[in-house]
């Protein structure tokens, strides 16, 4: 015969697999957990502060912003609105489209919020 039991009506019956048999291994066997070995210094545990205060800045001017433009968008009426886009040269360009307005200020704010979402889970996941 083989090693499964026989029954009395020539059935046969498997160990179940919670048995220390069927898996192969006692109970008492102990599963070697290695210690996390973090190889840092001083130094470095340092620098990565400095590299966490600039994310956290970072984060929090991005949290301004976003407060600042919802802040913005509740307040506005639709009617009369300009935006002036200027670059470093003096040159302007005036926009007075209340449609094409909505439309940037709503790309703006899909936007921020993307970056408001990625720095908030960069800060979570740094690790000093």
């Amino acid at each position: 015969m083989n090693d499964l039991q026989t029954k009395a009506n020539g059935l046969k019956t498997v160990n179940p697999a919670t048995d220390a048999k069927a898996n192969g291994r006692s109970e008492n066997t102990k599963v070697d957990a290695k210690a996390l070995i973090l190889e840092t210094t001083a130094d470095k545990r340092i620098k990565n502060l400095e590299n966490f205060q600039k994310l956290c800045t970072r984060h929090n001017y991005l949290k301004r912003k976003s407060d600042n433009l919802n802040s913005y968008l509740i307040s506005r009426d639709g009617l009369k609105e300009t935006l002036t886009i200027e670059c470093a040269e003096g040159e302007d360009f005036e926009i007075s489209n209340n449609a094409i307005i909505g439309a940037i200020l709503e790309l703006c704010q899909n936007k921020l919020f993307d970056l408001l979402e990625k720095s908030e889970k960069e800060v979570l996941e740094y690790t000093i």
